[in-house]
């Protein structure tokens, strides 16, 4: 897990993690992602998920700061919704992902800086044309926002969450059958109807 500011938005630079996939989780000021599939917006109270060696970089209007979870192993995905059924917690329907763009920026003079993370080292090349010249893609492995006020809250809580926990988004499944890498559960404004219901 890391913690990360910006005050400012580096120029033809672009990044990409080859050790694991990257949500991200703006706390203050919105975010212009570019990436390879296209551009997404992400402001704060919305997460962001990269995969796995997708080159992406990040705008910022003025001071923003955020979280950053990195992941090594598997990817993140809806969490199997068990006893509660087919409507609750985060909704595949709720998943934005970019917006097509097109950057075609080459040849004489175009420097772009590449920042590689590959094995928990960092390394850097350069090349004579933009990153995000992919005219089109086609599959599921784009990175991707949630907007977490969409979330679906479930009550109520008497002894125990049940499983999976009622507050989770995402999570990132190990080899091992009920153990998780990783679990991003947010703890939402909810109603709840039993609340100041007792009656002696």
């Amino acid at each position: 897990l890391y913690a990360c500011a910006a005050s400012m938005t580096p120029q033809k630079r672009s990044f990409y993690n080859s050790d694991g996939d990257m949500l991200v989780v703006p706390q203050t000021g919105d975010l212009r992602v570019t990436t390879e599939t296209g551009r997404l917006h992400v402001k704060p109270r919305e997460i962001l998920i990269l995969p796995r060696g997708m080159r992406f970089s990040i705008d910022v209007d003025g001071p923003s700061r955020g979280y950053v979870l990195e992941i090594h192993q598997g990817h993140l995905q809806l969490p199997d919704l068990g006893p509660i059924g087919a409507n609750g917690l985060a909704q595949p329907r709720d998943f934005l992902t970019p917006v097509a763009s097109f950057e075609d920026e080459d040849g004489e003079g175009v420097e772009w800086a590449v920042r590689v993370k590959f094995g928990g080292k960092m390394f850097r090349y350069t090349q004579g044309h933009s990153p995000y010249d992919v005219v089109a893609w086609h599959g599921n492995y784009v990175p991707y926002k949630y907007d977490l006020e969409a979330f679906v809250c479930m009550n109520s809580v008497t002894v125990d969450h049940p499983d999976p926990s009622i507050y989770t988004v995402l999570t990132c499944q190990s080899d091992t059958p009920g153990v998780a890498v990783a679990d991003f559960v947010i703890f939402p404004p909810r109603w709840m109807a039993m609340h100041r219901s007792f009656r002696p």
